[in-house]
């Protein structure tokens, strides 16, 4: 697995909020309402959309887990509904790419954590993020940004 090094910044961001079990129906939805809430507002199609999950699912009820979809948007920005505004913490991120695929996202998560430490990393309390171009999902692939100190 290979990893990159990223600096994000803090950043102003757009997002649609699903709670609910992480993969499932309540989140695709979700996902479904906010690409057409893109689409609908004129923005572009080479945005960004980043996939925030905000709860640990080990220690969170799967019924009540967050997960927030959302695009950076520019400071002036107006933002329709049923769309939020919020802001995304930047800072340093171990970056890994894969292929968008069940099997791809599980070995991830089997193999994240001693990845990291394999690296001498250390991971920041903050949350993970996804990350998809259209690039990306045109060609199956995602990111996952992991904090790190």
């Amino acid at each position: 697995m290979k990893i990159t090094i990223e600096e994000l910044p803090n950043s102003r961001i757009a997002y649609f909020r699903s709670i609910g079990k992480y993969g499932g129906r309540a989140q695709y939805k979700s996902m479904e309402s906010f690409k057409k809430w893109l689409e609908s507002n004129d923005v572009s199609s080479h945005s960004t959309i980043l996939g925030i999950p905000k709860d640990n699912p080990e220690i969170t009820p799967e019924d009540k887990c967050r997960y927030d979809v959302c695009v950076l948007i520019e400071n002036e920005s107006k933002v329709p509904k049923p769309a939020h505004i919020g802001e995304l913490s930047g800072g340093t991120y171990a970056v890994f790419l894969l292929d968008h695929t069940k099997e791809a996202v599980n070995e991830f998560w089997s193999n994240v954590f001693s990845q990291i430490k394999r690296n001498n990393l250390l991971i920041k309390e903050q949350p993970i993020i996804e990350r998809y171009t259209q690039q990306m999902i045109d060609n199956h692939l995602c990111e996952i940004l992991v904090p790190i100190q």
